[in-house]
């Protein structure tokens, strides 16, 4: 076997790797945002009090500029991680994202409070979760290859 094709090989092995351990460290930094959104999205918030329908019990919702206050749990529980990599040329992307497809009156249920509605004033929750994650995130890139 030639020099040129063990080089050939052994650069084509490496590459493999590297974009195993790319991909790996990009679900790994997912699961961080994950996480990151099922602690912002907990504990106590200081709006008003509301009985929840149909049982005797109630709930503090979220005031206007407060992250969601969790009634139900279906929206906190709603986070699925979502890992987007690919190859261009001799570059790698790769995307660490969440996601949540509840819906809600037609609509992505985080967007709406996100975002507010007509009848509701914005619960901002997205960049909290960025906040929370990034030292993490950045700490999973960080390690050497």
């Amino acid at each position: 076997m030639a020099a040129s094709d063990i080089i050939g090989k052994t650069i084509q092995s490496t590459l493999k790797n590297l974009e195993n351990e790319v991909s790996h460290r990009t679900y790994r930094a997912s699961n961080e945002l994950r996480n990151s959104a099922l602690t912002v999205l907990r504990g106590s918030r200081s709006g008003r009090s509301y009985k929840i329908p149909h049982t005797g019990r109630t709930y503090r919702a979220s005031a206007p500029g407060e992250p969601p206050a969790v009634r139900t749990g279906a929206f906190r529980a709603s986070w699925n991680t979502k890992v987007h990599c690919e190859k261009v040329g001799v570059h790698f992307k790769a995307v660490a994202s969440i996601e949540s497809g509840l819906k809600a009156g037609g609509g992505l249920l985080g967007e709406m409070l996100e975002n507010g509605t007509s009848k509701m004033a914005p619960r901002p929750y997205k960049q909290k979760v960025i906040d929370k994650a990034l030292p993490s995130i950045k700490a999973i890139y960080s390690k050497p290859y």
